[in-house]
């Protein structure tokens, strides 16, 4: 009998020691991948560009934004063919400030190939040398080879880009493309998809619907016609020919995503749910421990626009009468009281007190048993949605010497207003519109809710109407087809920060770890395809204390 307890006891403590090695294993590879994404970041981030079309007299913005990387000192620019024309001129906007104008050289977009293989390249034109990044090789990924994004989403707006980290799910698919887990949307087209040594190994070229289905041009494509894409020509077909190039003699140092899962047990996690349906929950919640610690409650944060008047709070299968006591608009949260519990609630000795790291792995708990995995994408900044740009809704060509409308969106401002197919415009605002690039570069000045004149000829009769420009509506691009959507409330946030975690709008309220267990904060709003907002730890311990203080 005592040889069988002695042997339990062993085997308990050998299990317990494998658990803790387990641990340290997880955390050493997380802090190791961690190291290699601030390496690569160190090394690449500074040649990454946001990139728009100008006027080549006036430069004002002329194009939609997207990206691109810098790869010669001198300026020479790698993107996406469907983003640029050559002999086009562009603002090229660097992380750090400073910009430059540069003109677009050679694309292949073929079209009899539905766009592919989607290169191009621009040359800055601005004397001075760049900062760049290293060319890598595309033929030496593998599936589940880490990459890491560096690009500038339109949706997010920002001066500087957002970073994704993700693993190669197909190093070449049937048409050519390599494809990322690395989640895109618009804007992101023409930016750097890099190996865990900093290289260039691919450039964001379009989506699926799936979040984790990215497609890549890869960057042998551009090895295999550089001396083609260096005259300012839009190929109609591919070259015959292609240039030979050799072979990466550092394959052997790339590696892969780590797939070992993270050994954070979750915590201060509760579900919230209507009084009316105690099976729906309609938002998650966080247990914050109050620096007064006389109080005889327990403290939960969540996203304030998610709470209907009657809510309960679910923990460990037990409901709670909560109500709430605080509310604070420019940051979507509420502060709810409930008695106290024996869970305990994250202190702010536990909470990040910095956002210098872009990349790095956080976990975002969604039950006692569910979590998501995602990558830092920003520092904290002021969220303030600039006044979009005005949806006018008519489609125009060059036609015999005149812009002519050849196209108008079903109930668009402009056939509301009594613009017809086949007039010629030829004053917007009062400024003639005389070439092709007149046209658009005009209707981008003008916001929603702003009223424009537009003259033309109709069948050699003047017109003049009055067009008031409304929100474009939601288009049909596979970047606004994500699971769920966006939340109600996305935007205009006192302070967040970017992560890519694949959120439900109800799944806001609660927290955000780095791997080490340290609370970056709360989930506040799904924003985008690549893009899920947090509200940093110090703005949350503020308002709750703040709140308390006022309570007494």
């Amino acid at each position: 009998m005592r040889s069988k307890k002695t042997a339990f006891f062993l085997l308990k403590k050998i299990f317990v020691l494998l658990l803790l090695i387990h641990s340290v294993l997880t955390a050493q590879n997380t802090e190791s991948q961690d190291k290699i994404v601030k390496k690569i970041l160190e090394k690449s981030y500074p040649a990454v560009v946001k990139l728009w079309g100008i006027d080549s007299l006036n430069l004002k913005q002329n194009s939609p934004q997207f990206s691109g990387v810098v790869v010669k000192q001198e300026g020479i620019i790698l993107t996406a063919a469907h983003a640029i024309h050559p002999g086009n001129f562009y603002s090229v906007h660097f992380p750090d400030g400073k910009t430059a104008r540069a003109k677009a050289l050679g694309r292949m977009g073929i079209k009899s190939m539905q766009g592919r293989p989607d290169i191009g390249l621009l040359k800055i034109i601005d004397p001075g040398t760049y900062p760049f990044a290293e060319m890598g090789w595309s033929d030496s990924m593998s599936t589940n080879n880490l990459c890491v994004s560096i690009a500038y989403p339109t949706t997010l707006d920002q001066e500087i880009p957002t970073i994704r980290v993700g693993k190669i799910a197909t190093v070449l698919d049937p048409w050519g493309f390599m494809v990322s887990t690395c989640k895109m949307e618009p804007g992101d087209s023409g930016g750097p998809l890099f190996d865990n040594l900093g290289r260039v190994i691919a450039i964001h070229s379009r989506i699926a619907v799936d979040e984790d289905i990215n497609y890549e041009s890869p960057i042998n494509l551009f090895r295999e016609y550089w001396e083609y894409l260096l005259q300012p020509i839009n190929y109609a077909e591919l070259p015959s020919d292609k240039l030979q190039f050799k072979s990466d003699t550092l394959k052997y140092k790339l590696i892969n995503l780590s797939t070992t899962p993270h050994n954070l047990v979750a915590k201060a996690i509760v579900e919230i749910v209507s009084k009316a349906d105690e099976v729906k929950v309609i938002a998650f919640g966080t247990l914050i421990k109050s620096q007064n610690k006389s109080r005889n409650s327990s403290w939960i944060v969540t996203k304030s626009s998610l709470l209907t008047n009657t809510v309960l709070v679910k923990l460990d299968g037990k409901l709670y009468d909560t109500k709430a006591v605080a509310t604070n608009l420019p940051n979507d949260l509420a502060l709810l009281k409930i008695n106290k519990i024996n869970k305990e609630g994250i202190s702010k000795t536990k909470a990040a007190d910095s956002f210098e790291n872009p990349g790095i792995t956080l976990v975002s708990f969604l039950s006692d048993n569910k979590n998501e995995l995602s990558s830092l994408g920003s520092n904290v900044f002021k969220f303030t949605t600039k006044p979009a740009k005005g949806y006018f809704g008519a489609g125009a060509n060059f036609i015999k010497g005149n812009i002519t409308i050849t196209s108008l969106g079903p109930n668009s401002p402009a056939a509301k207003a009594g613009l017809q197919i086949q007039d010629q415009i030829k004053f917007i605002n009062g400024i003639a519109v005389v070439k092709p690039e007149d046209y658009g570069r005009e209707l981008m000045q003008y916001r929603v809710g702003d009223t424009i004149s537009i003259k033309g000829l109709r069948n050699g009769e003047e017109f003049d109407h009055a067009v008031v420009l409304e929100e474009f509506p939601l288009s049909d691009h596979p970047s606004n087809k994500f699971l769920g959507g966006r939340s109600e409330r996305f935007d205009n946030f006192e302070a967040v920060f970017a992560h890519d975690a694949k959120l439900l709008p109800y799944q806001c309220g609660g927290p955000v770890f780095k791997a080490d267990g340290t609370f970056m904060g709360i989930n506040i709003a799904r924003f985008s395809r690549t893009c899920s907002l947090a509200v940093p730890a110090d703005v949350i311990f503020n308002f709750v204390e703040s709140a308390l203080n006022n309570e007494i």
